[in-house]
């Protein structure tokens, strides 16, 4: 039996120790032996499976001994100097992976693995049944960062940056924005300020709600604009629903409103910090108590009306994440449900000469605003996607309702079935209902109005109807003459047809105004004048 053999045997039948022992002795005898250097190293890596598993049965959570115990077993797996990239490393990386808690030691261990340690299965996503999870690459560019950001070590993070940048070009990453997040985290730790709010930004494009991007944002911000800092801060208090989450956000945000006067939301947010860590027992750290022992905390007073103070401070941060997206003056157009119960807003704004219909997820956007249907607002419009959403709203300044829609001239044709017909020209006419315009079911045929529109595609939908001046166009005229009866019971007068209903409230030679409309004579299929009504 070849001492590789030996090891191996034993460590399938279940004898770790005796395998571990024995195959460290066989090292001894034969240094370069690479088959048996190999078989202590699966060894090693059941070792640290069993140490997880037993961690697993315990909250998921490893103790001081046993961090230290999978420490040295990747210390000794190091001095195996094993070729890579090869299943035994995949395998070892992604036990130590399925802990919660965080290894100190892991950054370092990667880093000197290297980038060429992976194989090629570790950049595809994991495809089981319905589901597919992030490749083994993708998990540990982002667990290393999150620890590497943690450190005073300025070359793990500047590593960790080079693998999240190899695992978003090489992998099948499942989720990008992540990555791009702790990638920020790192930059703003090493102090490349510009770079870490480019992907913040881009990052709360998509996480809108994610108090602790807002607050990371925050962070880099107040080092050249304390006051977006502070809205920032303000933002990421407004969306923290867990505030045991947000413990460390109150203290950056109480710090920072001392420092802009400020005192009286200081003393909130560093009573909510206070608050949080007493109720879960936690440590109160000396940062903390430096605040709530300052002689500015005695003199402020407390705060009313919280909520209104923050949306009125982080009015501000919602802009600086669509900076660079473009602004519209738009109509608000009301709101309506998704057959899939997604609330949406909808606007009207002037694109390619016309007035568009913009639906977009409210989420949030309309809220204090108190719009009514017509209101003048600016939208900032994400047009990144070929969907174009609505994502900043602001009440514009102006008295005039539905002044960017468009006002198309129209006359009331006739009504059946509790609609009205409204002719616009021989292609186009608006059907509109009593129920959705009441108004207009007292209109008689002939009447001239106006409709303040929208268009959805093809089709233009209409908000307001009013009445209007007669005015004549090139399909809607005024005629004076005479009648000339038919046997059969329309007539004429001059060019434009009378139907029977029109010609039987009328006499032969009575000389009659018309109002007429251009239609389209199915029978001779020809444009010709129709009337509507006696004026």
């Amino acid at each position: 039996m070849q001492p590789y053999q030996e090891v191996t045997a034993l460590r399938k039948e279940g004898r770790l120790e005796e395998a571990y022992s024995r195959g460290y002795e066989l090292l001894k005898e034969y240094p370069n032996d690479k088959a048996l250097a190999n078989s202590v190293g699966w060894v090693l890596h059941d070792k640290i499976k069993n140490i997880i598993n037993l961690a697993k049965q315990s909250q998921n959570k490893i103790n001081a001994k046993q961090a230290e115990e999978i420490r040295q077993i990747l210390r000794k797996y190091a001095e195996l100097k094993l070729s890579r990239p090869d299943l035994l490393f995949s395998l070892l990386l992604a036990q130590t992976l399925r802990l919660k808690n965080e290894l100190k030691f892991l950054p370092k261990f990667v880093k000197w693995a290297g980038l060429d340690s992976f194989r090629p299965e570790d950049y595809l996503a994991d495809k089981q049944n319905d589901q597919v999870f992030e490749p083994l690459m993708e998990k540990a560019a982002r667990n290393v960062a999150k620890i590497s950001h943690d450190l005073a070590e300025s070359d793990l993070q500047e590593f960790s940056v080079l693998l999240i940048d190899y695992a978003l070009f090489h992998a099948e990453v499942q989720k990008p924005e992540w990555l791009h997040y702790n990638k920020a985290l790192l930059l703003k730790r090493l102090g490349r300020f510009e770079e870490a709010k480019t992907l913040l930004l881009s990052f709360l494009q998509v996480k809108r709600n994610e108090y602790w991007a807002w607050c990371a944002l925050g962070q880099v911000e107040e080092n050249f604009d304390p006051t977006l800092g502070l809205a920032l801060y303000a933002k990421a208090c407004l969306t923290c629903n867990n505030l045991d989450f947000g413990v460390n956000l109150f203290e950056y945000f109480s710090r920072l409103a001392v420092n802009q006067g400020k005192i009286s939301l200081a003393k909130w947010a560093a009573d909510q910090a206070f608050s949080v860590r007493y109720q879960n027992q936690w440590k109160i750290p000396q940062s903390l108590r430096e605040l709530l022992n300052a002689e500015w905390y005695s003199q402020a007073k407390n705060l009313i009306n919280v909520e209104e103070v923050l949306l009125n401070l982080a009015a501000d941060a919602e802009k600086v994440v669509w900076l660079n997206c473009p602004r519209y003056n738009a109509n608000f157009l009301g709101t309506f449900t998704t057959q899939s119960g997604k609330q949406m807003a909808k606007f009207g704004l002037v694109s390619k000469g016309y007035c568009q219909e913009l639906a977009s997820p409210t989420r949030g956007l309309l809220n204090n605003l108190n719009l009514v249907i017509g209101e003048p607002v600016t939208v900032t419009v994400d047009e990144s996607d070929e969907r174009r959403t609505v994502v900043l709203i602001e009440k514009r300044p102006s008295d005039i309702l539905f002044d960017q829609l468009e006002r198309v001239y129209g006359i009331v044709d006739q009504h059946r079935d509790e609609k009205v017909f409204i002719y616009l020209n021989p292609q186009k006419q608006f059907t509109l209902t009593y129920t959705d315009f009441p108004v207009n079911q007292n209109m008689e045929p002939g009447t001239p109005v106006e409709m303040i529109c929208a268009r959805h595609g093809d089709r233009i939908n209409p908000y307001q109807v009013f009445v209007v001046p007669f005015r004549q166009t090139v399909n809607i005229a005024f005629v004076k003459g005479v009648l000339r009866l038919h046997q059969n019971g329309f007539g004429f007068v001059e060019d434009a047809f009378v139907s029977p209903d029109l010609a039987s409230q009328l006499k032969e030679g009575q000389e009659v105004n018309l109002i007429v409309t251009k239609k389209l004579d199915k029978k001779k299929n020809q444009l010709g004048w129709k009337a509507i009504a006696i004026k």
